[in-house]
């Protein structure tokens, strides 16, 4: 048996469980819940963090009122280029996710940017000429309808896991608005990206705002869902190593039902309506390669109208929610998820030929 793998008990996984739910609450919290010291919870994440076997990360992807642009990109690479492509959309700031994967393509990517035009720039200027791409596919998001960080560890009882929600007294409570998120407060957001449980102190010194400030702006952006923790534990020592993404058709007035359902499936981890060949994809995790075929026959018998068309399953995330991983699923780095950065190194009016798109008369 794998040391590392036999040194994660229970208690861990309860411990990433309860910050799935509460990523930032207090350790005496988390204690209240648990039934272990505060200080035996902190020296555990200290551990769990400094091999990479868990995290918590900040994302927040707005710019100003609107959604990022988000799409799926398939990518087909020459043979024996796939490795070295994949590390190249790695270090990238516009691309949270890289897999390699079985099927048609080499590598799928989920890419975030701000609007069309950058990511006709991040494509056309920056994937498509990575030595080694042969083509790429493109699917854009549009509409979301359950995100990464809803998947739960099944570690903690109902009752504990409505301790750390407060489910049972907010029941019946309507969702708030998603609210804009300042220009000001990206540089705050990107410092969450790699441990969004730092300190409000922290977090003051190297915004140089005071704590106050820093506690109101990340309430606000909380409240406003601008933006959304995630914590994460190595597919290897979570019981569900495998991740796999399914493609499917699904008749537009029966969208909405068939996201509920399917997003009520304990295998979920997202759901999300895209424009392309096709205009539903789910991404799931799975606890053996085998329970693919059962979980897509439990989609199709719970939602007859969706009609599955591609099936894929992950040979190795090379990262998620802009964290690198290694090949068992350990966080390495965190890429700094700036995503309102240029795409690209090359100007726009330097990609185009001699004259195309400049005004008469200049070079």
């Amino acid at each position: 048996m794998n040391s590392a793998i036999s040194a994660i008990d229970d208690t861990d996984r309860a411990l990433v469980h309860a910050l799935q739910l509460a990523p930032r609450a207090s350790w005496e919290r988390l204690a209240q819940v648990l039934g272990v010291r505060p200080e035996t919870l902190a020296r555990r994440w200290e551990r769990l963090t400094a091999a990479g076997d868990a995290w918590v990360s900040g994302l927040g992807l707005r710019t100003g009122t609107q959604a990022p642009c988000m799409a799926w990109v398939e990518v087909t690479c020459a043979a024996g280029a796939a490795p070295a492509v994949g590390a190249a959309l790695t270090g990238d700031a516009h691309t949270m996710g890289v897999e390699h994967t079985t099927g048609d393509r080499d590598l799928l990517a989920f890419v975030a940017v701000p609007n069309l035009h950058m990511l006709y720039q991040y494509l056309s200027f920056r994937v498509q000429r990575i030595p080694g791409v042969v083509g790429t596919s493109s699917s854009m998001v549009t509409a979301v309808h359950a995100s990464p960080d809803r998947w739960r560890l099944d570690q903690l009882t109902p009752a504990q896991a409505d301790l750390l929600t407060g489910r049972g007294r907010r029941k019946g409570a309507a969702p708030s608005p998603v609210a804009p998120m300042p220009q000001e407060d990206r540089p705050l957001v990107l410092a969450l990206a790699a441990d969004a449980r730092r300190s409000v102190a922290s977090l003051a010194r190297e915004s140089g705002m005071s704590e106050s400030t820093v506690r109101r702006r990340l309430g606000r952006l909380e409240a406003g869902q601008s933006l959304r923790y995630s914590c994460a534990m190595a597919a290897g020592l979570t019981g569900w190593p495998v991740s796999a993404t399914i493609w499917a058709e699904v008749p537009e007035h029966e969208v909405a039902d068939c996201a509920a359902v399917a997003s009520g499936l304990r295998e979920t981890r997202t759901c999300m309506s895209v424009s392309g060949r096709w205009n539903f994809m789910i991404g799931a995790r799975l606890r053996t390669v085998e329970e693919l075929s059962r979980y897509t026959a439990e989609l199709t018998r719970r939602m007859p109208a969706l009609r599955v068309t591609d099936t894929v399953v992950a040979l190795h995330v090379r990262k998620s929610e802009a964290q690198e991983l290694d090949r068992t699923g350990r966080r390495v780095r965190t890429v700094r998820p700036d995503i309102w950065t240029d795409t690209t190194p090359v100007a726009w009016d330097e990609a185009l030929p001699y004259g195309a798109g400049r005004p008469h008369g200049t070079a």
